[in-house]
């Protein structure tokens, strides 16, 4: 088994991991592909020891890496960057080579495909072509199909009309709002190269009339304070960010509206969760895939009739129960 995240460029060295167990492999998948120096252009990782459950974790370099970055990007996660070998690589494009073992993922409502599986697209789901960002930017990874199951949740409650995507990377989640709800959403990122991914993808997926898309730190940009309140925010990003920016973030959601979390490990609920209390959002739904959290927090409008609360958050636990129990495959 092996997963891939990156986007479509040529690579000159790669960086391999010793064995490592499950949890730590995907905690390293992250780190290297969220660092911005050095700025991984793909990072897999793969079983190396089925019985062991052990994952190497390769990264992807259009320059090499120097040991002081790696010990500074792993250092305060507890990480050995002793354990990792670096090597050229020979000119070609691994990104595209990766590709080729991604199958297609089924969530929800929403299928989702790389370019090479365009034949298997299904007329009863909504198709999706992501080639950029594979596994964090397709459903291939917990944390992208968390926020596809609770976008399905949430299109069932209520209406939403104003959508953001913090973090967009590919676009998947705003193109996936998009073509669902047909409303209008603001895709930003801090990266300039993911957003313009994301904007290729939107045009990919006839989805640039509905995406808008912006280079910005957090929620740091004109465009999107007054495109606010907004009835749904997606963030899919670590548990770090998602605490230093609650208080940026949280104010933005409406009266009533959901703010999907997204890129947080279960044992990490506690922390995010607190910080995100403290600005006024709770918890309505957890959703666990794996050993990953997506939370949907809402703010509180006008407090519901208490037996009309009850019915509306028990059917919403039935629709996580059914949607994790019999169609999340990939």
């Amino acid at each position: 088994m092996a997963f891939c995240i990156g986007t479509n460029v040529l690579s000159q060295f790669q960086l391999t991991s010793r064995p490592l167990p499950k949890t730590e492999a995907d905690l390293l998948a992250t780190i290297l592909d969220e660092a911005f120096s050095p700025r991984a252009d793909a990072v897999s990782y793969n079983c190396t020891s089925e019985e062991e459950d052990l994952w190497c974790v390769e990264a992807y370099y259009s320059t090499e890496p120097t040991c002081e970055e790696l010990d500074a990007l792993t250092g305060p996660f507890d990480l050995d960057p002793q354990g990792f070998t670096i090597k050229p690589l020979e000119t070609r494009n691994w990104v595209a080579e990766s590709l080729k073992g991604l199958a297609p993922v089924e969530t929800g409502r929403f299928f989702i495909h790389g370019s090479h599986d365009r034949g298997k697209r299904k007329q009863t789901r909504i198709n999706i072509e992501i080639d950029a960002g594979t596994a964090f930017g397709t459903g291939h990874h917990a944390t992208t199909a968390g926020c596809l199951v609770a976008l399905d949740t949430i299109a069932a409650k209520r209406p939403v009309k104003n959508i953001l995507d913090v973090g967009c990377g590919a676009g998947i989640l705003a193109i996936a709002a998009a073509k669902l709800l047909k409303k209008p959403v603001i895709a930003s990122d801090i990266d300039p190269e993911a957003v313009r991914v994301c904007a290729h993808n939107a045009r990919t997926n006839a989805a640039s009339p509905l995406v808008r898309q912006y280079t910005a730190s957090g929620v740091r940009h004109p465009a999107i304070r007054s495109a606010a309140p907004f009835d749904l925010v997606f963030a899919n990003i670590l548990a770090r960010p998602l605490i230093a920016l609650a208080p940026e973030i949280a104010p933005l959601v409406s009266k009533g509206g959901f703010a999907v979390l997204s890129g947080l490990k279960t044992d990490q609920e506690r922390q995010v969760i607190a910080a995100w209390n403290a600005e006024g959002l709770v918890v309505r739904t957890r959703i666990h895939i794996e050993d990953w959290s997506c939370l949907i927090l809402t703010h509180p409008g006008p407090r519901p009739h208490k037996k009309t609360a009850r019915r509306a958050d028990d059917a919403g636990q039935l629709m996580i129960a059914q949607w994790l129990g019999r169609r999340f495959r990939g």
